[in-house]
């Protein structure tokens, strides 16, 4: 099976006045932000906070005032750093350049979709399309807001090898919107040490809610980096010659994963993570597919950008005056973790409409109840997707 992923992310430029890996920090506490409040609903789960990132730094740019300062308070960047979308550029280039080649792939690509004869701030334009590299595509949305919303997603399903369609569902574009900011991400990565098919088997999975169903067990004996806390065990599996890595977080308790959920924040992340360490372990990994799709636009005024939506908007950036709000942010992902390695894709689009070596002790680890996963470059530490498995499909 091929594995791919799509996203779509700013791009570098050189001289920037953070560095990339200064804005990590901020992506990471935004993610696991991020993951405590979808985390709230039921069933599987999968995002891409970098993805999410993009799309709402892009529009962070065009943002002023008390709309500004909700907006990056929301995405952990409290100062708006003149570097912040190069260092954001440079992190997106620094993850393309290391993880493809090998078979591996990370394509990120960026959109910016705008009302015929609406006027752009020129240097609103100039950083979306200079750092971010998203091209300027002129829309009728007054006239046929229909086309605007199939060709933009047609874009988003060519971006992410047709894993994300329907982006953008019928009437969520309308002739009310002005511009469109759209981030996808794709990524494609073979395991390390991949499973043999011919050892994958039927077995059972306790799901939420007691009982059991079958699913596809992947099962080998090799050395990962791993770790335990009092409540949970982490795996970390490595994708071949690349710095990204998917870690798998297992409650010891079958029902155990709400109370993990609750304790996750980027520094106990970071902790975890950074206290791996190798050793012999014996798996047992269920195949699994999954895919989820959001409104953000709940959640991100509850994480405190409630402006960026109202009335008060302030993007005046974008167009030099305050005639703009957010109308919403939409996610689509998807995940597919199996013997040869991962595929997952991702993209987000934001309407705006007028007014984001020593014998280690055998280690068994068996992930047949829901857990907790992350997909992450383990260079800069920055979280690309994010999700659990509730129940294997």
């Amino acid at each position: 099976m091929t594995h791919y992923v799509t996203l779509t992310i700013p791009f570098v430029l050189a001289g920037a006045l953070l560095a990339a890996n200064d804005v990590t920090p901020g992506m990471n506490r935004f993610a696991a932000a991020s993951y405590r409040q979808l985390a709230e609903g039921t069933g599987n789960l999968i995002l891409s906070p970098f993805s999410v990132s993009t799309a709402l730094s892009m529009l962070l740019d065009g943002a002023r005032g008390q709309t500004a300062g909700e907006m990056a308070a929301t995405l952990h960047q409290l100062q708006r750093s003149p570097g912040y979308h190069a260092a954001v550029a440079a992190l997106a280039e620094q993850l393309t350049k290391e993880a493809n080649g090998n078979g591996n792939q990370l394509a990120i690509a960026n959109g910016l979709w705008v009302q015929q004869g609406f006027p752009l701030e020129s240097p609103f334009e100039k950083t979306i399309r200079t750092l971010y590299h998203a091209p300027l595509t002129a829309f009728d949305f007054r006239e046929n807001p229909e086309q605007a919303r199939q060709e933009i997603n047609a874009w988003t399903a060519g971006h992410t090898h047709d894993r994300i369609q329907e982006l953008f569902a019928p009437g969520s574009i309308d002739a009310a919107t002005r511009l469109v900011l759209t981030s996808a991400i794709y990524f494609y990565g073979k395991w390390s040490s991949p499973f043999d098919p011919d050892r994958t088997r039927v077995e059972p999975f306790q799901p939420g809610g007691g009982g059991t169903v079958n699913a596809s067990f992947m099962h080998q004996k090799a050395d990962f980096l791993y770790g335990e806390t009092p409540s949970a065990q982490i795996l970390e599996m490595k994708y071949q010659d690349t710095p990204l890595a998917f870690d798998i977080l297992l409650p010891k308790a079958q029902d155990g994963l709400p109370a993990l959920e609750r304790s996750l924040d980027s520094s106990t992340l970071a902790g975890w993570f950074g206290a791996l360490r190798m050793r012999k372990v014996v798996t047992a990994i269920p195949k699994f597919r999954a895919e989820s799709a959001f409104s953000l636009r709940a959640m991100l005024s509850h994480m405190g950008m409630a402006a960026a939506f109202g009335r008060t908007a302030d993007f005046s950036g974008i167009d030099g005056r305050r005639d703009l709000a957010l109308s919403d942010v939409m996610h689509k992902a998807f995940v597919d973790v199996s013997e040869e390695g991962t595929e997952a894709a991702a993209a987000t689009g934001a309407t705006v409409i007028a007014l984001a070596m020593r014998q280690e002790p055998l280690t068994v680890f068996r992930a047949d109840h829901p857990f907790a996963f992350f997909i992450r470059d383990t260079r800069s530490g920055v979280i690309l997707f994010e999700g659990r498995l509730v129940q294997p499909k």
